[in-house]
């Protein structure tokens, strides 16, 4: 069958058809050569050009298995180190990532028959750190750069260097602390100066430690009085417990009489002082209400004056979502909890995929976002959150209650302690 000519539907055919990868085992190392089916290949063995290959290869079949087997151990080597570098990886991985390369070194031209046996022998060589798991074989790549290696070298001699003078200095100031000791008791003004416990009774009261102006004394002073000589009574009266003054006028003392004018003075005088005396305590009483009522008056002006800011988007730094589109990388993260590092052009966000469950370390992909594809997260009570639209936009709070049925929460404002109501569930996020 003669060959298409270039340019012609038919070669243009076989050129897509023979783009990308093929099936392994129609592939020809000696030749280089992909063959699209089993015809094709069977065609190939009996070629000419082939038959040369096959006794080239015969002639020294170790020395050519040998190479393309270094070949391969070089190439995977390669792609490991430079796209993870000292990273954990699954093998399998890495070997997806490697054929992708149509022109790579096949593994059924080297000695190794399977990719276990391969990673069971780089573990052996010591070139990666091999680990078998459930979920496969995990290779970790082992710095072998002298640059690199002398980089680590110089840090951790840099690291040994201060250590030694941080144990230096602490020896030379314990030897002088020492001497100005020794130089002190030796003139006679040493003090040693020890910690003692406090020693307390079980019959001393507790500590009462009161902070507070010192008490005004008040002075007794004797009154005269005018009619009657009865010293005993007196004294009767001053020994008897004061009692407290109360909204009610008290009584006028009973050995005052009305009839005298002197008396009279001195009941209207005491009368007078205990109208005083309530005046002045019924208007300090209504001053603090009056204050308790103006702090009220200006949390709610507060509140009142937060502007209502709502704009299309939302998204900001270091605040908890969760996603919900199954576009996300295949679905991949759906129903997934990220952590906001960054946000581009607005409406765009960089997140960081958290760990789906407590024993679960699937988690720390770094993914763009789009805003449509995330949802606010709602905490706990007490816990702290951002609002993100509406009044407050921008500022911390904590959330105070959430009400299920209606999608709301109460927030109170870090900053002024202003309490909002009836904040939606998507005008605030559980911030980081």
């Amino acid at each position: 069958m003669t060959k298409a000519e270039k340019g012609t539907p038919k070669d243009i055919a076989n050129r897509a058809k023979a783009k990308g990868l093929q099936k392994l085992k129609f592939y020809c190392q000696m030749c280089g050569k992909q063959c699209r089916d089993e015809n094709g290949f069977k065609c190939h063995l009996t070629s000419d050009s082939h038959l040369r290959q096959m006794k080239i290869f015969c002639s020294n079949s170790s020395g050519m298995l040998d190479s393309f087997s270094s070949e391969f151990e070089k190439c995977y080597l390669e792609t490991l180190y430079r796209r993870h570098r000292t990273k954990r990886m699954n093998a399998n991985n890495v070997y997806q990532e490697l054929i992708q390369d149509k022109d790579h070194v096949h593994m059924n031209a080297t000695k190794w028959t399977t990719l276990s046996d391969f990673v069971q022998y780089l573990g052996k060589a010591g070139k990666c750190v091999v680990e078998e798991t459930e979920r496969g074989w995990y290779v970790t790549y082992i710095e072998r750069d002298p640059t690199i290696l002398a980089q680590k070298e110089n840090y951790q001699r840099r690291v040994d260097a201060e250590k030694r003078e941080e144990e230096k200095l602490a020896k030379r100031m314990e030897l002088q602390r020492i001497e100005a000791a020794k130089l002190m008791d030796r003139a006679g003004v040493g003090l040693h100066v020890e910690a003692s416990n406090l020693e307390r009774s079980e019959l001393d009261k507790p500590i009462a430690l009161k902070i507070g102006t010192a008490p005004v004394k008040k002075t007794k002073k004797k009154k005269s009085i005018i009619f009657g000589d009865d010293d005993s009574g007196d004294e009767s009266g001053d020994n008897k417990p004061k009692k407290e003054l109360t909204p009610h006028l008290p009584a006028l003392p009973s050995n005052i009489k009305k009839s005298s004018d002197g008396a009279s003075v001195m009941a209207t005088n005491e009368l007078r002082k205990r109208k005083d005396f309530l005046a002045d305590d019924s208007a300090s009483k209504q001053e603090n209400e009056s204050n308790r009522k103006d702090d009220k008056r200006q949390k709610m002006q507060e509140s009142n004056d937060l502007d209502d800011i709502r704009k299309k988007n939302w998204i900001r730094r270091d605040i908890l979502v969760r996603i919900i589109s199954k576009k996300v990388a295949k679905g991949k993260y759906y129903k997934r909890k990220a952590i906001i590092n960054q946000v581009y052009d607005k409406y765009t966000a960089e997140v960081e995929i958290l760990d789906s469950g407590p024993d679960k370390k699937d988690g720390g992909d770094i993914v763009e976002i789009d805003q449509e594809c995330l949802e606010t997260v709602v905490p706990k009570e007490g816990k702290r959150v951002r609002i993100l639209n509406g009044r407050g936009r921008g500022m911390l709070a904590v959330l105070l209650s959430v009400d299920q049925d209606q999608c709301r929460g109460k927030l109170e404002l870090l900053d002024i302690g202003t309490t909002l109501k009836k904040i939606d569930f998507d005008d605030f996020s559980k911030a980081v």
